[in-house]
């Protein structure tokens, strides 16, 4: 896939992008009691088993091309995280190219063999997932 993003670079940006902000009465509750609770870079390198430094480089650089926002944590917690207008964007445009790679890989397989892909995906994810990775 071409990309502006290496792979490290591109898993932030997803994780960032998958992660719920709270909206309707939560959402209205965080903001009137300035609850933050958004992923902190903390969380995400756990999640991402990237170390912590390295981590903090991507964030720095997306926060300086204008991707995320890092916030301090009012209680002077670590750096709270979240993907900016031009984040978001950036994260639509690596989701349709990866789309756009899934369909090319994909496009000569039969409806038999792409359920059978499927299916073979979706095991290897809940094996991951109950392994804890």
């Amino acid at each position: 896939m071409q990309s502006p993003y290496t792979l490290a670079e591109a898993r932030v940006l997803f994780e960032l992008g998958r992660k719920p902000r709270p909206c309707g009465r939560a959402g209205l509750l965080a903001r009137m009691f300035h609850l933050d609770l958004a992923p902190v870079a903390s969380e995400l390198a756990g999640e991402l088993n990237l170390a912590p430094a390295y981590l903090m480089r991507v964030l720095r650089k997306f926060a300086a091309t204008g991707l995320v926002e890092m916030r301090d944590d009012p209680e002077n917690g670590p750096p709270v995280l979240a993907l900016t207008r031009r984040g978001k964007a950036a994260l639509v445009d690596l989701e349709a190219a990866t789309n756009r790679d899934l369909a090319r890989l994909t496009v000569k397989l039969e409806d038999g063999q792409a359920t059978e892909l499927s299916d073979a995906l979706n095991r290897v994810t809940r094996l991951l997932a109950a392994a804890g990775l």
